[in-house]
């Protein structure tokens, strides 16, 4: 009685590990990844061009940026005219 018991864990431990690669090659495949470092640089400048209008925190708004992940950051860094 033990050993299905043991077999289905098993399986659902599995499955669990499928789900999370799965859901790691999504992000890998998303087509932002796939977007030029120097165009992403772009839409930054164009979003801190905006939002200089609206607030005095820009700062606040290109760490935002450069935090959602290393791609953004590399793109924001490399920025000079955010900064």
């Amino acid at each position: 009685m033990d050993e299905p018991s043991a077999n289905i864990s098993e399986l659902t431990r599995q499955k669990d590990a499928k789900l999370v690669e799965i859901a790691l090659l999504r992000n890998v495949l998303a087509p932002v990844r796939r977007v030029p470092l120097e165009i992403l640089s772009e839409i930054f400048e164009l979003v801190s061009a905006q939002h200089r209008r609206w607030a005095s925190d820009i700062v606040s708004c290109i760490f935002g940026l450069s935090s959602v992940c290393v791609a953004w950051r590399k793109a924001a860094h490399a920025s000079p005219r955010l900064w």
